[in-house]
């Protein structure tokens, strides 16, 4: 059973009062990161909901419980293009309680009342099997490269992932998982895969198979260890060349230091810029894409009074104002701790809130008297209006919507959250964040700023050598990005120098 099951299903077989226990024993942290890595899913829920899935490999043989290690690394790596993040920032002994939390959750409760572990009861029985020994990878040759071409039509791997890799064969549209969902095949040109990208893991997928999805095992006396290594480099060199694999953060790389200046810049194209070193913040997708974000750069300065951040990213094609029900628009933003501690990545949680400063391109064009409407995007088409409705107020903006002012302020939008689906506007008077963006040659530059200081009880407050939990979020409206399907990064921490 791949690891990452273990994350979200059988927890519905254990009595509420045996949670309660546990989890007054257990520590305030490991609780709340597994309410969210399995709670998130459902505590209850069988199948896990869209994004959890397919499931990462383990090292042990299909078919047997992952191991600590197993465990461990799915919390450490995270799966890239799904909902579930890394937590590499955190201290190894805390994801190793988390782990340890988890497998206690995997327990049943048998007909006598007693709880019965899982991995303790199959360790008892003699039936925890070992790791999967994973030769030495080899080197790139041609005879290996042909011969991995050549077992990928012979296994019929291109009938799911199509002959160039790209997740288009003819049985893809028909796949579903163990619970009837609708299963699209991995696209192997992007690169990076949810179980991870190195060759060991590549090398463990073929050879263990993915329980729970059409992913077959190709074990012992079906592949020779030569033979998964040569499939392994076929499908490594059907990766695009412009995609990006990114290595797990640590936390000791995940600083932002903000300089102090004599006065933060006041738009994103002043040469002040130019002079700064960015800090290049990976990016990984929560939903699959054909080209995702790979990056965005943070370069920040401070005065002591203003903290002003520009933000970079590639994006070939601007999105602004979605005029037609199709249409999405690019954005970025910005999600900060409002108590200094780390919380879910995933919008924080009810203890923990975060502070989101959200840059919308449609908002950058209104701001700027050129908000696109149907009038504009077709100008010979007759538009009209009923002759009552002249003068009115939408009753929307009468109501102070955000969403539906005709003329902005500010093309960002300061919010707040505690967890998914609790993403709150403040109200007009509380909007404090000021930006500018604009789009050139493929890029977007982006500067947000606010003051150090604010007097707005949901507002995240800055201070010299404090540090403050800070995470990315890009959406490529061309990609149809929105709402929860974007790319983030992990979280970093913005330290103010005096």
């Amino acid at each position: 059973m791949p690891s990452s099951r273990f994350f979200s299903s059988r927890l519905n077989l254990l009595p509420l009062p045996a949670v309660d226990l546990y989890l007054q024993r257990a520590s305030g942290f490991s609780t709340r990161i597994v309410r969210h890595v399995t709670g998130a899913m459902g505590m209850a829920t069988d199948p896990p909901p869209c994004g959890f899935f397919p499931s990462p490999e383990i090292s042990t043989p299909a078919g047997s419980l992952p191991s600590d290690e197993d465990l461990l690394e799915t919390l450490t790596r995270g799966m890239p293009g799904s909902s579930m993040p890394s937590f590499a920032y955190l201290p190894e002994e805390e994801r190793r309680e988390v782990v340890r939390y988890v497998k206690w959750l995997t327990a049943d409760v048998d007909a006598a009342g007693r709880r019965v572990n899982k991995f303790e009861e199959a360790k008892a029985k003699g039936e925890l099997k070992p790791a999967v020994i994973v030769p030495p990878e080899p080197g790139v040759t041609v005879e290996a490269l042909v011969k991995g071409r050549e077992l990928f039509a012979k296994l019929a791997c291109n009938a799911c992932h199509g002959d160039t890799g790209a997740g288009d064969g003819p049985s893809a549209p028909t796949l579903k998982d163990n619970w009837g969902v609708p299963l699209p095949p991995r696209d192997f040109t992007i690169g990076a895969f949810r179980g991870g990208s190195t060759g060991r893991d590549l090398y463990l997928r073929i050879h263990n198979g993915m329980a729970g999805t059409p992913m077959l095992g190709y074990g012992a006396g079906v592949l020779s260890p030569e033979e998964r290594w040569s499939l392994v480099l076929h499908i490594q060199s059907l990766r695009r060349k412009d995609a990006e694999v990114h290595d797990i953060l640590q936390p000791e790389d995940a600083d932002i230091q903000v300089r102090r200046t004599s006065k933060v810049p006041a738009t994103p194209s002043d040469p002040a810029w130019e002079s700064l070193d960015s800090v290049r913040v990976p990016l990984n997708p929560l939903w699959p894409e054909p080209y995702p974000v790979p990056t965005v750069a943070v370069t920040a300065l401070h005065d002591g009074q203003k903290l002003a951040i520009l933000l970079q990213w590639r994006d070939d094609l601007a999105n602004g104002t979605p005029v037609r029900v199709e249409d999405f628009q690019d954005a970025v933003a910005l999600q900060f701790s409002i108590k200094g501690t780390t919380p879910f990545l995933g919008m924080g949680d009810a203890d923990h809130p975060v502070n989101i400063w959200m840059w919308k391109a449609g908002w950058q064009q209104t701001a700027d008297g050129q908000r696109q409407d149907v009038h504009t995007l077709h100008p010979s088409m007759h538009v009209d209006t009923y002759f009552e409705a002249r003068g009115q107020v939408p009753t929307a903006e009468a109501a102070g919507n955000l969403q539906a002012r005709s003329q902005m302020a500010s093309p960002v939008e300061d919010a707040n959250a505690r967890g998914f689906g609790s993403f709150t506007p403040q109200p007009a008077v509380e909007q404090n964040v000021r930006g500018q963006g604009f789009w050139r040659d493929g890029f977007w530059s982006v500067m947000v700023s606010r003051e150090l200081k604010s007097t707005f009880a949901d507002d995240v407050n800055f201070a010299e050598r404090r540090p403050v939990p800070v995470a990315c979020a890009v959406w490529n409206g061309q990609q149809r990005d929105r709402n929860g399907r974007k790319v983030i990064s992990n979280w970093y921490r913005l330290i103010l120098e005096p």
